[in-house]
């Protein structure tokens, strides 16, 4: 099975089967095992094509004249992944695309639809070049297209997604966030403090051939051209964890001093459990305790199924003091009333503000779905406002930018009992501005969007129990 073949099975599992897009890609790359050119292919033209899929559809129903619903299924999803080709990649002849194309269709029983594929390809190819080129052929679809439509277009995004945002955030630069989930970001590693010093870590990295660059946090590197972090000796050692800047600057914002008691509530993968245990790790190292018996984290997810990818994170970063339980945080568990100082509810989200790394999230989320988590939310956080001690804190978090689920979710806490934290002045600099300027900073919490190459959307918020 060739590079684009496999591609197309991916396509049909993810938008027809509603399989999941990143356990799709894992089962098919364990099962077929391309080569590295083969593997490369195919996440280029896999992840490209799910990114880029509201804009290829409208491409396509302009060269079809019929909805794209109407289009035979297999027949869809292979034309979406020959669009991307021709609209999107360099180095792809158009040719190209358009016999690989049929000859897929009629490998796999087609044949008699085999020339619609090629007329409609052709057809595409012809457009392009009479328009100058690829992004001539998008100008010229979008020129006639109100403002909204505009965007939706241009950077492939459901028009309930572009809406809600300007209804939700009037100030916000929308065309530079849609801008930001189709960037190239690169990866974003967190120092582990409890295994060495940032001068450690980048003399680590300079073994391997890797010269990281600098990011907006004091405690972060950014990695381009890397390969896999995770396969880094440095990675194994437990020198750093891979996180975006938003979800590692939500675990620097917390308070965490010598001796704490945390807990962690919806943990999986258990980023911000390592987070947190390894700063604790770090304090009690630095106050020259050992770090066993030093603190307390209790790292809890709804399923056993998750659990040990937590175990895995804290035995890489050989962090102690750690209990890892399946627990639903929306269940209240009378053995942690008012048990923590610091309480970590990132909770279950539509994930709005990580559609640059998560594609199919644009296709799977709808907009009633977000009314359906927020209900979610306030279970949560009803249960864990009872788990802080009297002075203690909650931390609460999101990957999305919607409302419903940030701001509305901040304020139900605050009805709880609960008593905001500033956070605007503890963030960096050009974040805090981007956020002031945006609207970000109006509300209880800081929502932060996403910026182009520098950080994901996110939203943050902390708050206090009387006394």
């Amino acid at each position: 099975m060739n590079a684009r073949e496999l591609t197309w099975n991916l396509l049909t599992e993810v938008n027809e089967r509603g399989a999941l897009s990143h356990e799709a890609f894992a089962d098919a790359m364990e099962r077929y095992a391309p080569s590295g050119a083969d593997r490369a292919l195919v996440t280029r033209l896999f992840n490209g094509t799910l990114e880029r899929q509201e804009t290829i559809d409208r491409v396509i129903e302009r060269q079809t004249g019929r909805p794209v619903g109407k289009v035979k299924t297999k027949i869809r999803n292979l034309l979406r992944m020959s669009v991307y080709q021709m609209l999107f990649l360099q180095r792809v002849p158009a040719a190209a695309a358009c016999n690989e194309a049929v000859s897929l269709a009629k490998k796999h029983g087609l044949a008699g639809l085999a020339g619609f594929v090629n007329g409609t390809l052709r057809g595409l190819d012809r457009e392009i070049s009479a328009s100058g080129g690829q992004e001539g052929y998008l100008k010229v679809a979008a020129a006639a297209m109100g403002e909204t439509e505009r965007l939706c277009f241009l950077y492939s995004m459901p028009e309930w997604i572009v809406t809600r945002l300007r209804e939700d955030f009037p100030k916000a630069d929308i065309e530079t966030i849609l801008r930001a989930f189709l960037a190239e970001s690169g990866v974003t590693v967190r120092l582990n403090r409890s295994r060495g010093d940032m001068e450690t870590l980048r003399r680590a990295l300079a073994e391997e051939g890797i010269k990281p660059g600098e990011s907006v946090l004091d405690n972060c590197l950014r990695l381009r051209d890397a390969g896999n972090p995770a396969e880094l000796a440095a990675y194994r050692d437990g020198l750093f964890s891979i996180q975006d800047v938003s979800a590692v600057l939500a675990g620097n914002l917390l308070p965490l001093a010598p001796g704490m008691r945390v807990l962690d509530l919806c943990a999986a993968p258990g980023g911000k459990t390592v987070h947190a245990a390894d700063e604790l790790a770090a304090l009690a190292k630095e106050a020259g305790r050992p770090a066993e018996g030093a603190f307390e984290v209790e790292s809890r997810d709804v399923g056993e199924g998750k659990l040990p990818l937590i175990r895995e994170q804290l035995d890489r970063v050989k962090l102690p003091n750690v209990h890892c339980a399946a627990a639903d945080a929306s269940v209240y568990d009378p053995k942690l009333e008012a048990w923590a100082d610091i309480v970590i509810a990132d909770v279950p989200c539509s994930g709005l503000g990580v559609i640059g790394r998560k594609p199919d999230i644009r296709y799977k989320t709808k907009s009633e779905d977000i009314e359906a988590l927020a209900g979610i939310q306030r279970e949560i956080v009803r249960q864990a406002v009872r788990y802080v001690k009297p002075g203690g804190l909650l931390a609460y978090s999101t990957c999305t930018t919607a409302r419903a689920e940030n701001e509305d979710i901040a304020s139900f806490i605050v009805s709880l009992g609960m008593t905001p934290v500033k956070l605007a002045e503890k963030l960096p600099a050009d974040m805090r501005e981007a956020c002031e300027r945006q609207g970000g900073l109006e509300g209880i919490g800081v929502q932060i969007f996403p910026e182009p190459e520098r950080w994901d959307g996110f939203y943050i918020a902390e708050f206090r129990r009387p006394e």
